[in-house]
């Protein structure tokens, strides 16, 4: 009787065990740029329109209307106290990429308007693309062990330590610091800058899933 050779079907990367593809310092470094580059394009749009968005940059936008100062320094400064945090909780290649990034951000979100002029821009349609932006950078960034520091660490750190959940922590903040943007911002900016971190975090929320992506 004829055997029949047995012919191994290749491996379904969506079944019970994907298959595990590590990146190389090229694909880190090529994928940190890609997300430095379109989130400092994102805020800039914000920046041009007067929005703000969520988590420390929303702190950074906000202290910057308030206050005339650069955007680019005090999200800089405004990073620093978590680099520690980071190195304790994420590890120190996470920390030094985080603040490379943090760095790269607030001196191109600087530098863009003087390559870029926004001559007009309907603020709704400046806010969701804003967010679609700075969201598809973060995703760049997390898939290639790098964040924007801020608020995200410190919610990690909490949860560790007391059990409440990093999101709750986030929306707390978030809640807050839109509050107070209402004594800087008139409500229909407020309004503008809502929707957009609302399609940034839905961005992230719906693409953030380890099961769809199996690279390391």
């Amino acid at each position: 009787m004829k055997k029949t050779k047995k012919i191994n079907k290749p491996q379904n990367i969506h079944g019970d065990r994907p298959l595990s593809v590590r990146h190389n310092l090229i694909d880190n470094i090529q994928g940190q740029i890609f997300g430095i580059i379109i989130i400092s394009f994102g805020m800039s749009i914000l920046h041009s329109l007067g929005l703000i968005t969520g988590q420390t940059a929303g702190l950074a936008f906000l202290i910057t209307y308030a206050t005339g100062t650069s955007f680019g320094i005090v999200f800089f400064l405004i990073n620093i106290p978590f680099y520690l945090l980071a190195a304790m909780r994420l590890g120190f290649a996470f920390t030094i990429n985080t603040l490379m990034a943090v760095t790269l951000i607030s001196i191109f979100t600087g530098l863009l308007p003087s390559f870029i002029s926004y001559n007009y821009f309907n603020p709704l349609v400046g806010s969701v693309l804003a967010g679609l932006c700075i969201g598809i950078g973060l995703l760049g960034l997390f898939r290639h062990k790098s964040s924007c520091g801020g608020i995200g660490i410190l919610a990690i750190y909490i949860q560790e330590k007391t059990g409440l959940k990093a999101g709750w922590f986030q929306l707390a903040f978030d809640l807050v610091l839109f509050s107070s943007s209402l004594f800087f911002l008139k409500p229909q900016l407020v309004l503008y800058s809502l929707i957009g971190a609302a399609v940034l975090n839905f961005l992230v929320a719906w693409n953030h899933r380890k099961e769809w992506y199996v690279a390391k």
